[in-house]
Protein backbone atom coordinates (compact mmCIF):
# COMPACT_ATOMS: atom_id res chain seq x y z
CA UNK A 1 0.00 0.00 0.00
CA UNK A 2 1.21 3.71 -0.47
CA UNK A 3 0.51 6.73 1.04
CA UNK A 4 1.79 10.49 1.66
CA UNK A 5 1.45 10.47 5.34
CA UNK A 6 4.44 8.20 6.38
CA UNK A 7 7.01 5.92 4.33
CA UNK A 8 7.65 3.52 7.19
CA UNK A 9 5.51 2.62 10.24
CA UNK A 10 6.87 4.09 13.32
CA UNK A 11 7.99 2.04 16.38
CA UNK A 12 5.34 0.40 17.61
CA UNK A 13 4.40 -1.47 21.25
CA UNK A 14 2.38 -4.35 21.22
CA UNK A 15 1.11 -4.82 24.29
CA UNK A 16 1.41 -9.29 25.60
CA UNK A 17 -1.63 -10.67 26.78
CA UNK A 18 -5.48 -11.24 26.14
CA UNK A 19 -6.37 -7.54 26.56
CA UNK A 20 -8.25 -5.27 24.09
CA UNK A 21 -5.87 -3.33 22.81
CA UNK A 22 -3.90 -4.90 20.36
CA UNK A 23 -0.96 -2.60 19.69
CA UNK A 24 0.00 1.37 19.75
CA UNK A 25 1.95 4.06 17.88
CA UNK A 26 3.05 7.45 18.73
CA UNK A 27 3.17 9.56 15.19
CA UNK A 28 3.83 13.07 13.96
CA UNK A 29 2.18 15.91 15.26
CA UNK A 30 0.93 14.62 18.51
CA UNK A 31 -1.31 11.95 16.85
CA UNK A 32 -1.89 8.68 18.52
CA UNK A 33 -3.19 5.50 17.02
CA UNK A 34 -4.54 2.63 19.00
CA UNK A 35 -5.53 -0.91 17.34
CA UNK A 36 -7.83 -3.06 19.59
CA UNK A 37 -10.72 -5.62 19.16
CA UNK A 38 -13.55 -4.84 16.95
CA UNK A 39 -16.72 -4.83 18.99
CA UNK A 40 -20.18 -3.72 17.33
CA UNK A 41 -19.95 -0.07 18.89
CA UNK A 42 -17.31 0.14 15.51
CA UNK A 43 -20.31 -0.33 13.36
CA UNK A 44 -20.77 3.25 12.75
CA UNK A 45 -17.20 3.78 12.57
CA UNK A 46 -16.90 1.60 9.61
CA UNK A 47 -19.65 3.08 7.89
CA UNK A 48 -18.14 6.74 7.99
CA UNK A 49 -14.70 4.97 6.87
CA UNK A 50 -15.95 3.47 3.85
CA UNK A 51 -18.32 6.29 2.74
CA UNK A 52 -14.91 7.96 2.82
CA UNK A 53 -14.28 5.51 -0.19
CA UNK A 54 -13.88 5.52 -3.74
CA UNK A 55 -15.68 2.84 -5.92
CA UNK A 56 -12.14 1.57 -6.07
CA UNK A 57 -11.27 1.33 -2.90
CA UNK A 58 -14.56 -0.35 -1.99
CA UNK A 59 -14.56 -2.82 -4.96
CA UNK A 60 -11.03 -3.62 -4.20
CA UNK A 61 -12.49 -4.85 -0.23
CA UNK A 62 -15.87 -6.58 -1.24
CA UNK A 63 -16.16 -7.01 -5.24
CA UNK A 64 -18.73 -3.86 -5.61
CA UNK A 65 -18.53 -0.26 -6.11
CA UNK A 66 -20.83 0.46 -3.22
CA UNK A 67 -20.79 0.28 0.65
CA UNK A 68 -22.04 -2.58 1.93
CA UNK A 69 -25.34 -2.37 3.60
CA UNK A 70 -25.57 -1.81 7.18
CA UNK A 71 -26.80 -5.27 8.19
CA UNK A 72 -23.23 -6.67 6.39
CA UNK A 73 -21.18 -4.12 8.51
CA UNK A 74 -23.10 -5.02 11.68
CA UNK A 75 -22.27 -8.53 11.47
CA UNK A 76 -18.49 -7.88 10.34
CA UNK A 77 -18.34 -6.48 13.83
CA UNK A 78 -19.51 -9.91 15.50
CA UNK A 79 -16.37 -11.51 14.00
CA UNK A 80 -15.28 -12.79 17.50
CA UNK A 81 -18.42 -14.49 17.93
CA UNK A 82 -17.58 -16.68 15.19
CA UNK A 83 -14.42 -17.50 16.10
CA UNK A 84 -12.73 -15.28 14.18
CA UNK A 85 -10.88 -11.72 15.24
CA UNK A 86 -11.59 -8.32 13.70
CA UNK A 87 -8.90 -5.00 14.60
CA UNK A 88 -9.64 -1.76 14.05
CA UNK A 89 -7.17 1.26 13.77
CA UNK A 90 -8.30 4.73 15.65
CA UNK A 91 -6.69 8.00 15.06
CA UNK A 92 -6.14 10.38 17.89
CA UNK A 93 -5.59 13.62 16.96
CA UNK A 94 -6.26 15.05 20.20
CA UNK A 95 -9.25 17.33 21.53
CA UNK A 96 -11.36 14.58 21.94
CA UNK A 97 -10.74 14.16 17.52
CA UNK A 98 -10.91 10.26 16.74
CA UNK A 99 -11.63 8.58 13.73
CA UNK A 100 -11.39 5.01 12.64
CA UNK A 101 -8.72 4.72 9.96
CA UNK A 102 -8.45 0.75 9.27
CA UNK A 103 -10.00 -2.37 9.70
CA UNK A 104 -8.67 -6.02 9.83
CA UNK A 105 -10.23 -9.48 10.24
CA UNK A 106 -10.29 -13.01 9.45
CA UNK A 107 -13.61 -15.31 9.39
CA UNK A 108 -12.68 -19.11 10.18
CA UNK A 109 -12.60 -21.57 7.00
CA UNK A 110 -13.98 -25.05 7.45
CA UNK A 111 -9.65 -25.91 5.94
CA UNK A 112 -8.66 -24.34 9.68
CA UNK A 113 -7.46 -21.39 7.93
CA UNK A 114 -8.70 -17.87 8.20
CA UNK A 115 -10.09 -15.69 5.71
CA UNK A 116 -8.80 -12.31 5.49
CA UNK A 117 -10.04 -8.63 5.05
CA UNK A 118 -8.42 -5.29 5.53
CA UNK A 119 -9.22 -1.85 4.43
CA UNK A 120 -7.36 1.86 5.34
CA UNK A 121 -8.64 5.15 5.18
CA UNK A 122 -7.01 6.51 2.38
CA UNK A 123 -4.78 8.52 4.36
CA UNK A 124 -2.95 6.41 5.97
CA UNK A 125 -1.91 4.06 3.87
CA UNK A 126 1.88 3.32 3.04
CA UNK A 127 2.00 2.15 6.84
CA UNK A 128 -1.01 0.99 8.52
CA UNK A 129 -1.84 -1.98 6.04
CA UNK A 130 1.46 -3.77 7.06
CA UNK A 131 1.13 -2.68 10.95
CA UNK A 132 -2.66 -4.55 10.69
CA UNK A 133 -1.47 -7.49 9.05
CA UNK A 134 1.11 -8.21 11.01
CA UNK A 135 -0.72 -7.68 14.35
CA UNK A 136 -3.75 -9.80 12.94
CA UNK A 137 -1.06 -12.93 11.95
CA UNK A 138 -0.01 -12.49 15.07
CA UNK A 139 -3.44 -13.40 16.40
CA UNK A 140 -3.89 -16.02 14.11
CA UNK A 141 -0.67 -17.74 14.82
CA UNK A 142 -1.52 -17.26 18.60
CA UNK A 143 -5.20 -19.18 18.23
CA UNK A 144 -3.33 -22.11 15.50
CA UNK A 145 -5.15 -20.49 12.71
CA UNK A 146 -1.85 -21.72 10.15
CA UNK A 147 -2.60 -19.67 7.34
CA UNK A 148 -4.72 -16.59 6.03
CA UNK A 149 -6.54 -16.98 2.63
CA UNK A 150 -8.01 -14.18 0.68
CA UNK A 151 -9.09 -13.34 -3.09
CA UNK A 152 -7.08 -10.50 -4.34
CA UNK A 153 -8.15 -8.62 -7.48
CA UNK A 154 -5.05 -8.68 -9.86
CA UNK A 155 -5.68 -5.45 -10.38
CA UNK A 156 -4.96 -4.96 -6.85
CA UNK A 157 -1.37 -4.09 -6.89
CA UNK A 158 -1.53 -2.56 -2.78
CA UNK A 159 -2.75 -5.75 -1.44
CA UNK A 160 -0.45 -8.07 -4.02
CA UNK A 161 2.30 -6.26 -2.94
CA UNK A 162 1.60 -6.55 1.11
CA UNK A 163 1.07 -10.33 0.85
CA UNK A 164 3.97 -11.02 -1.79
CA UNK A 165 6.13 -9.43 1.16
CA UNK A 166 4.96 -12.24 3.47
CA UNK A 167 5.52 -15.14 1.31
CA UNK A 168 2.37 -16.06 -0.77
CA UNK A 169 1.42 -18.92 -2.31
CA UNK A 170 -1.41 -18.84 -5.05
CA UNK A 171 -3.93 -21.38 -4.39
CA UNK A 172 -6.10 -20.65 -7.47
CA UNK A 173 -7.32 -17.87 -10.01
CA UNK A 174 -10.82 -16.69 -11.52
CA UNK A 175 -10.92 -14.78 -14.64
CA UNK A 176 -14.24 -13.03 -14.11
CA UNK A 177 -13.55 -10.72 -12.64
CA UNK A 178 -9.44 -11.49 -12.81
CA UNK A 179 -8.60 -12.82 -8.78
CA UNK A 180 -5.77 -14.45 -7.33
CA UNK A 181 -6.57 -16.59 -4.46
CA UNK A 182 -3.65 -16.79 -2.35
CA UNK A 183 -2.48 -17.79 1.22
CA UNK A 184 0.28 -16.40 3.91
CA UNK A 185 1.88 -18.67 6.41
CA UNK A 186 1.15 -17.21 10.06
CA UNK A 187 3.92 -18.67 11.50
CA UNK A 188 7.25 -19.35 9.16
CA UNK A 189 8.11 -18.40 5.61
CA UNK A 190 5.73 -20.76 3.38
CA UNK A 191 1.59 -22.20 4.13
CA UNK A 192 1.18 -25.53 4.74
CA UNK A 193 -1.05 -27.71 2.23
CA UNK A 194 -5.01 -26.37 3.05
CA UNK A 195 -7.30 -29.33 3.82
CA UNK A 196 -7.64 -32.69 4.35
CA UNK A 197 -5.25 -35.03 1.76
CA UNK A 198 -7.98 -36.40 0.08
CA UNK A 199 -6.61 -35.47 -3.76
CA UNK A 200 -2.75 -35.75 -4.91
CA UNK A 201 -1.10 -32.50 -4.70
CA UNK A 202 1.12 -30.39 -7.14
CA UNK A 203 3.17 -27.85 -6.57
CA UNK A 204 4.15 -25.54 -9.10
CA UNK A 205 6.87 -23.55 -8.80
CA UNK A 206 7.04 -20.68 -11.36
CA UNK A 207 7.47 -17.26 -11.73
CA UNK A 208 4.15 -14.78 -10.61
CA UNK A 209 2.35 -17.92 -9.24
CA UNK A 210 0.38 -18.67 -11.97
CA UNK A 211 0.06 -21.89 -14.45
CA UNK A 212 -1.70 -21.88 -17.42
CA UNK A 213 -3.18 -25.37 -17.04
CA UNK A 214 -3.92 -25.14 -13.08
CA UNK A 215 -7.54 -25.20 -13.80
CA UNK A 216 -7.35 -28.19 -16.44
CA UNK A 217 -4.99 -30.16 -13.16
CA UNK A 218 -7.19 -29.61 -10.66
CA UNK A 219 -10.55 -30.83 -13.13
CA UNK A 220 -8.35 -33.82 -13.42
CA UNK A 221 -8.58 -33.95 -9.65
CA UNK A 222 -5.11 -32.62 -8.41
CA UNK A 223 -4.96 -30.13 -5.48
CA UNK A 224 -2.73 -27.26 -6.73
CA UNK A 225 -0.42 -24.59 -5.42
CA UNK A 226 1.78 -22.26 -7.00
CA UNK A 227 4.72 -20.85 -5.61
CA UNK A 228 5.75 -17.58 -7.08
CA UNK A 229 9.38 -18.00 -5.63
CA UNK A 230 11.08 -15.63 -2.85
CA UNK A 231 10.85 -11.77 -2.96
CA UNK A 232 12.95 -9.26 -2.36
CA UNK A 233 12.94 -8.52 1.12
CA UNK A 234 10.21 -11.17 1.77
CA UNK A 235 10.79 -14.24 3.63
CA UNK A 236 13.56 -16.67 2.59
CA UNK A 237 12.97 -19.43 0.61
CA UNK A 238 13.95 -22.33 2.48
CA UNK A 239 15.09 -24.90 0.14
CA UNK A 240 17.67 -22.27 -1.16
CA UNK A 241 19.22 -22.50 2.45
CA UNK A 242 19.34 -26.19 2.86
CA UNK A 243 16.22 -26.09 4.73
CA UNK A 244 12.65 -28.36 3.96
CA UNK A 245 10.01 -26.76 2.62
CA UNK A 246 6.45 -27.51 4.28
CA UNK A 247 4.91 -27.17 0.77
CA UNK A 248 7.04 -29.07 -0.91
CA UNK A 249 7.83 -32.15 1.99
CA UNK A 250 3.79 -32.17 1.80
CA UNK A 251 3.49 -33.00 -2.36
CA UNK A 252 2.93 -35.42 -4.50
CA UNK A 253 4.36 -33.89 -7.13
CA UNK A 254 6.56 -30.91 -7.88
CA UNK A 255 6.70 -29.15 -10.96
CA UNK A 256 9.71 -26.86 -11.54
CA UNK A 257 8.91 -24.28 -13.72
CA UNK A 258 11.90 -21.51 -12.59
CA UNK A 259 14.29 -19.76 -14.27
CA UNK A 260 17.87 -18.85 -14.65
CA UNK A 261 19.94 -19.83 -11.53
CA UNK A 262 16.92 -20.25 -9.15
CA UNK A 263 15.83 -23.42 -11.20
CA UNK A 264 19.04 -24.86 -11.20
CA UNK A 265 19.55 -24.45 -6.77
CA UNK A 266 16.27 -26.21 -6.45
CA UNK A 267 17.15 -28.82 -8.74
CA UNK A 268 19.56 -30.24 -6.63
CA UNK A 269 17.80 -28.91 -3.35
CA UNK A 270 14.48 -30.81 -3.83
CA UNK A 271 16.21 -34.21 -4.39
CA UNK A 272 18.37 -33.48 -0.81
CA UNK A 273 15.86 -32.20 1.11
CA UNK A 274 12.65 -34.18 -0.13
CA UNK A 275 13.71 -37.18 -1.53
CA UNK A 276 10.39 -38.94 -1.70
CA UNK A 277 8.62 -36.54 -4.07
CA UNK A 278 9.13 -36.47 -7.54
CA UNK A 279 10.10 -33.82 -9.39
CA UNK A 280 9.73 -32.77 -13.09
CA UNK A 281 10.72 -29.52 -14.92
CA UNK A 282 9.12 -27.03 -17.71
CA UNK A 283 12.75 -27.03 -19.66
CA UNK A 284 13.20 -24.03 -22.51
CA UNK A 285 13.22 -24.76 -26.14
CA UNK A 286 16.38 -26.64 -26.54
CA UNK A 287 17.62 -27.23 -23.14
CA UNK A 288 17.51 -30.17 -20.58
CA UNK A 289 15.76 -30.02 -17.93
CA UNK A 290 18.22 -28.80 -15.08
CA UNK A 291 19.18 -32.15 -12.67
CA UNK A 292 18.52 -35.13 -15.11
CA UNK A 293 14.85 -34.78 -13.98
CA UNK A 294 11.70 -35.58 -16.24
CA UNK A 295 10.36 -32.66 -18.30
CA UNK A 296 7.05 -31.97 -18.47
CA UNK A 297 6.00 -33.39 -21.96
CA UNK A 298 4.72 -31.54 -25.01
CA UNK A 299 1.37 -31.93 -26.13
CA UNK A 300 -2.05 -31.70 -25.02
CA UNK A 301 -3.66 -31.38 -21.19
CA UNK A 302 -4.44 -35.50 -21.21
CA UNK A 303 -1.01 -36.18 -21.88
CA UNK A 304 0.43 -33.80 -19.38
CA UNK A 305 -2.42 -34.47 -16.72
CA UNK A 306 -1.30 -38.55 -17.25
CA UNK A 307 2.19 -37.94 -16.97
CA UNK A 308 1.59 -36.10 -13.63
CA UNK A 309 -0.51 -38.89 -12.57
CA UNK A 310 2.40 -41.52 -13.07
CA UNK A 311 4.55 -39.31 -11.07
CA UNK A 312 2.37 -39.19 -8.05
CA UNK A 313 1.02 -42.57 -8.43
CA UNK A 314 4.90 -43.44 -8.65
CA UNK A 315 6.10 -42.20 -5.02
CA UNK A 316 3.91 -44.44 -3.26
CA UNK A 317 2.02 -42.08 -1.50
CA UNK A 318 -1.76 -42.65 -0.36
CA UNK A 319 -3.54 -40.13 -2.88
CA UNK A 320 -6.99 -40.90 -1.49
CA UNK A 321 -10.00 -41.60 -3.97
Amino acid sequence: MTGAELTHPPPAVVPKGGGNVAGRMQLPGGRHLAVRRETPHDAAGLVAMYDRMGADDLYCRFFTAHRPPDAFIERMTHVHDRGGVGLVAVMDRGRGRRRLVGEASYELLTDGDGELGIAVDRDARGWLGPYLLELLIRMAADRGVPALEADVLMSNRRMLALLRARGYVVLDHFDSPATLRVSVATAGPAPAWPGPHDRPRLLVEIPGGQWHLAAAMEKRGFQVVACPGPDRGGPVCRPLYGRPCPLAAGADVILEAQTGTLAKVLAGAHPRLHPAVPTCAVPRPGEQAAGGRPALPPGDEAAIGDFLEDLAGGAGRDLGP
